[in-house]
């Protein structure tokens, strides 16, 4: 550690640590697998010029600072330029190739990729189809991914197929996480934390009981309670720890019944979604 104290180098990772993950969050969200080679080797030089403080503790602070800021800087410039220029876009990241065309492979262009045939084999396999006559397409994605797309006669049958249409599906909104309430759900149903507790006490639980709950586009509450809590209330039922709540209030859950169904538990919930789609709609 050289001249340093241990709470000065202990300091000094901490910054560099909050530095690397500002810089990584401006630079934006992808997966490792989703990163072009260029990402990925900026990514590398920022791990890199964040160990240096570290390993030479003559190294100033600043010097790393600036090192990583103006990767970042250079990182951002270039991907505005890429949304702007098809060509720069092509020059920094390549573009797509074609290596299964109607069942045939394109030989050139696996040769072009340095694509082994044993690599496309297996990319294939693991997207569930066995032979390469079976795929319309697989085309190598500058990211490195293999997208497959089966032939139309070995595509899994849809709802379009045999003429019927599907109910728009919707991300059921978190009530609970924790044991806490979701504020940000609550404000969008346009309800509180009273409501909220109302409507478990409704179904026999308390707030504090509660690990997970989440509603749905119909209203219906899901409800996942603590081990603890799902323990005292499934003995002698045999119950697992889910319960799901219909509009109604009808909870699976072993011991867990609401007191009768003339409040209609869970249509408080139902209706402040769908006043919220109507507001979407709107």
């Amino acid at each position: 550690m050289g001249n340093l104290s241990v709470w000065q180098f202990v300091l000094r990772i901490v910054v560099l640590y909050a530095l690397v993950m500002v810089a990584l969050r401006v630079m934006g969200k992808r997966e490792i697998g989703q990163l072009s080679i260029f990402d990925f080797v900026v990514s590398i030089m920022i791990a890199e010029l964040s160990t240096l403080p570290m390993e030479d503790t003559d190294v100033p602070l600043y010097r790393s600072f600036l090192a990583i800021g103006l990767l970042v800087v250079l990182q951002t410039l270039v991907a505005l330029l890429q949304l702007h220029s098809h060509r720069f876009r092509h020059i920094v990241e390549g573009e797509p190739e074609v290596l299964v065309e109607h069942g045939r492979i394109k030989e050139q262009n696996l040769r072009k990729t340095r694509y082994s045939m044993h690599d496309l084999l297996m990319q294939i396999r693991e997207q569930g189809i066995a032979s390469v006559a079976d795929v319309e397409f697989a085309i190598l994605e500058t990211s490195g991914k293999l997208s497959v797309f089966p032939r139309t006669e070995r595509r899994p049958l849809t709802l379009e197929d045999v003429g019927l249409r599907g109910q728009p599906h919707a991300i059921p909104m978190p009530l609970v996480i924790d044991g806490e309430p979701v504020a940000k759900t609550l404000r969008e149903l346009g309800r509180d934390t009273a409501w909220l507790e109302a409507e478990l006490n409704r179904r026999g639980y308390r707030l504090t009981e509660v690990f997970y709950a989440a509603v749905d586009r119909d209203g219906s509450i899901h409800i996942d309670a603590r081990d603890e809590a799902a323990q005292d209330g499934d003995k002698g039922s045999g119950a697992g720890s889910g319960a799901s709540c219909g509009p109604r209030g009808a909870v699976s859950h072993g011991k867990r019944q609401p007191p009768d169904d003339r409040g209609q538990p869970g249509a408080d919930a139902r209706d402040a979604a769908d006043g919220r789609r109507r507001d979407d709609a709107e």
